[in-house]
């Protein structure tokens, strides 16, 4: 375009103080443009993400994906098209295909996410696969690794149950049941919500075999 408009002004020999007065402001006009543009696209498909992710809380994870897959079928952006993977794996996890949601994520550069809450939500998804799949070295490398992102979080109401969850299957995997189970109780009167009494149970049925295998 800047080239375009050079000839322009050659070609008519405008002055060259009014045509780089135009010049800008055309291009302020034109990135305002696109930056709105690009607001307004990405606004509608989180609206849309809205209207699919309380299929999580009810119980259906594959209506969920089916949502999601839809969405990235037509998605543009590679920021926008991450999101959606992300969100995409957390149906996956739902239905504990823990190697379908870690293929997904690993497909990710962990350092060109941007945010916070993304970071966030991009380790606790594979952590909890890896901790899922006894891939525990891997799970306790990248816990590990992220404890300066997730202590901003913890006991927070968006991620604090699922990094509490994480910390319960660390203290696990590092042998420390004791600890486990404290962090299980306190979990229980913390959240209610019947998504995660699920997970709860599961650590309990975790923590209630090693028990019986270190009675025998």
């Amino acid at each position: 375009m800047g080239f375009g408009l050079a000839g322009i002004q050659i070609i008519l020999q405008i002055d060259k103080a009014v045509f780089m007065t135009g010049y800008w402001i055309a291009a302020l006009v034109v990135l305002t443009g696109v930056l709105l543009v690009n607001i307004l696209y990405n606004v509608s498909y989180q609206r849309r993400m809205k209207q699919i992710a309380p299929l999580l809380e009810a119980g259906k994870p594959q209506e969920y994906i089916e949502g999601v897959e839809q969405l990235l079928k037509t998605a543009k952006g590679q920021s926008l098209k991450t999101i959606l993977t992300m969100n995409l794996s957390a149906g996956y996890i739902d239905l504990k295909e823990f190697d379908k949601a870690i293929e997904l994520l690993e497909g990710i550069s962990d350092k060109k996410l941007v945010g916070t809450a993304v970071k966030t939500v991009y380790r606790l998804n594979l952590c909890t696969c890896y901790f899922n799949i006894d891939q525990g070295e891997k799970a306790l490398k990248l816990y590990n690794d992220s404890q300066k992102i997730f202590e901003a979080q913890r006991g927070g109401k968006l991620y604090g149950v699922n990094i509490a969850i994480l910390d319960m299957l660390a203290a696990i995997q590092n042998r420390r049941y004791d600890q486990a189970e404290e962090l299980l109780d306190r979990a229980r009167q913390t959240w209610g919500e019947p998504r995660f009494q699920e997970a709860f149970q599961e650590i309990e049925n975790t923590l209630t075999e090693i028990k019986k295998e270190q009675a025998l």
